[in-house]
């Protein structure tokens, strides 16, 4: 049994909760986009690298984008992370204490994949010549890395909404009262169908970005490795459907406590959370459709928003299932607010900068692509 918090006792919130929330949504969807790249596609990219032809360029292609989206994908991390912090001080910190050596070892971890990256990228500045062995091994390294950063992030979140198992775990590692941080929640079912849901997830994205590419970027690819590619977008993309349905079924199904269920298929939430199941089918379909009619801008700009809508309705779904989680411990809506208007105006302004130059960056890459092929 879980004893509420006392809500008097928490400070006050600096900025409402639906802002909060909104900004820690967003910000978990852009960066899901750039780490899907490195979860999924580093992996198939080393795989691929030693291969011959079409396979090999997709390979080249991602692996030397791979740092760049890496950078990406860490900076874009830190607008959820902060957001968490903000609006679920009393259920992030508790958890992340308890598993303090795990959460700590992400650092570590992710600095050793960030060489390997580099490393490997650089081992590919010929299509032709084959990698050297060590520069392969460290992609090998990195790319085993990335899981086990998307598994020990599964391991902290998870039980941050789930206050019910800190007791157990504070019991079971802690000295005179102190937690030892060596603490886990491995043995925590939702966790083993949460990340496989973010491989499939990313699976599908790594489809879409390499059709994205090829359709926006690479103006020297030949109508052999576009009709290649947009088989293997297919493929893997189907595969990616199977996993994040497979997985998504047995978290609704075999995890959700009875409270979550009946909140997240009753009402308006219903429709939401079949959609939420449901929406990989219209990236398959759009993959379908680009595997017959052929690669061109149009459809792979429908393939990309069936997968930001895959992406959306995870997030959205994730949330509102964090917030009824977290609810035996505190309801979110009795949490005082006192907004602080500075620092808020300060984000939006910086966050609106941060956008335009990314755009500018990507317009750079098209121009840069396109002088190379008047050259």
């Amino acid at each position: 049994m879980i004893e509420p918090l006392d809500v008097s006792s928490l400070p006050a919130l600096p900025a409402p909760m639906w802002f909060i929330q909104f900004f820690k949504v967003l910000g978990f969807i852009l960066h899901m986009i750039p780490m899907n790249l490195w979860l999924a596609g580093m992996i198939l990219a080393v795989f691929f690298s030693r291969w011959q032809g079409s396979p090999r360029r997709w390979a080249v292609r991602l692996g030397r984008q791979m740092p760049i989206i890496v950078a990406f994908g860490i900076n874009f991390g830190i607008v959820p992370l902060l957001f968490i912090q903000v609006a679920y001080p009393w259920a992030f910190y508790p958890a992340t204490i308890l598993t303090a050596w795990f959460w700590l070892a992400i650092i570590a971890l992710l600095i050793i994949a960030y060489y390997g990256v580099y490393a490997f990228a650089f081992g590919l500045n010929d299509e032709e010549r084959p990698i050297p062995a060590w520069r392969l091994l460290a992609g090998w390294i990195s790319a085993g890395i990335f899981i086990v950063i998307a598994i020990l992030f599964s391991n902290g979140l998870s039980l941050m909404a789930a206050p019910e198992r800190w007791k157990l775990i504070w019991f079971s590692n802690q000295v005179a009262g102190a937690a030892t941080g060596t603490g886990h929640n491995f043995g925590d079912a939702s966790l083993w169908h949460r990340w496989p849901m973010v491989f499939g997830m990313a699976l599908m994205t790594t489809a879409v970005w390499s059709l994205v590419d090829a359709a926006f970027f690479d103006k020297r690819g030949t109508l052999e490795y576009r009709r290649w590619l947009a088989q293997f977008s297919l493929l893997i993309g189907i595969v990616g459907a199977v996993v994040y349905a497979s997985a998504g079924t047995g978290y609704v199904f075999g995890t959700w406590p009875k409270s979550v269920f009946s909140y997240m298929w009753s009402d308006w939430r219903l429709p939401l959370t079949l959609f939420t199941g449901a929406s990989p089918g219209l990236v398959v379909a759009t993959l379908l459709w680009i595997r017959y009619r052929g690669v061109s801008q149009g459809p792979v700009l429908l393939a990309s928003l069936a997968q930001v809508i895959v992406l959306s309705t995870n997030a959205v779904s994730r949330q509102l299932v964090q917030n009824i989680e977290l609810t035996p411990l505190v309801s979110l809506n009795q949490l005082a607010t006192k907004p602080d208007w500075g620092p808020m105006a300060l984000f939006l302004v910086s966050f609106a900068i941060g956008v335009g130059i990314i755009a500018w960056m990507l317009q750079q890459v098209v121009r840069a692509e396109r002088s190379q092929v008047e050259q």
